[in-house]
């Protein structure tokens, strides 16, 4: 029955291709909860057709911008008072405000992570606090165009091997990679606010 299963799923994703991409990202960032459908996806149309590897990529970006940007305009119409439902907690105040300061971040680094990190929360959050759209918009291009274009150019230039690794060492390559698009976000923050206050 499971292989089964498994051979429906390598035939849909070999007839869907790009757009299938893009429809599993635009419902895993907006209605559905599909956890690596996406990265999975790209990998494995990649391991078929590795010199397409940045059209998939490229079709994944544009499905989690696509998805996400409901939860944003719902938000940001319902402002404050959506904060007053969702946030009711005395703490909120401060979280929110903590948020403010380093939305660009917290949205890039949750875009880039993969499950469990949590993504459609801080798009949510920067609709309600009205942050600028084309931010919201650069933040989701820069986390996840990130992640898609490393894994499906790695699964394009070491194919298996890369998919092996990705499934042994993926949690440690994540978090490393965080870290690492935490402390470039921090880094261009600080010299905002350096250059602001000049």
């Amino acid at each position: 029955m499971l292989a089964e299963i498994v051979q429906a799923v390598r035939v849909w994703a070999d007839g869907a291709g790009g757009p299938g991409v893009f429809a599993v990202a635009v419902l895993d960032s907006s209605i559905l909860a599909l956890p690596n459908a996406t990265d999975a996806l790209i990998m494995y149309l990649t391991l078929q057709h590795p010199g397409w590897w940045w059209y998939y990529a490229l079709l994944g970006v544009a499905g989690v911008v696509v998805g996400s940007w409901p939860l944003y305009l719902i938000a940001r119409r319902g402002g404050q008072a959506f904060l007053d439902r969702r946030l009711a907690h005395p703490r909120a105040a401060s979280a929110v405000a903590a948020y403010s300061r380093s939305a660009f971040a917290a949205i890039a680094v949750p875009a880039f992570a993969p499950p469990p990190v949590p993504l459609k929360i801080f798009v949510l959050l920067a609709g309600a606090t009205l942050y600028a759209p084309w931010r919201v918009v650069a933040a989701l291009v820069l986390g996840r165009g990130s992640r898609h274009a490393l894994e499906a150019g790695l699964t394009a230039a070491y194919r298996d091997e890369a998919v092996r690794a990705f499934e042994r060492y993926g949690p440690m390559l994540a978090l490393a990679a965080v870290v690492g698009v935490t402390a470039i976000c921090t880094s261009a923050y600080l010299w905002h606010t350096r250059r602001v206050r000049a």
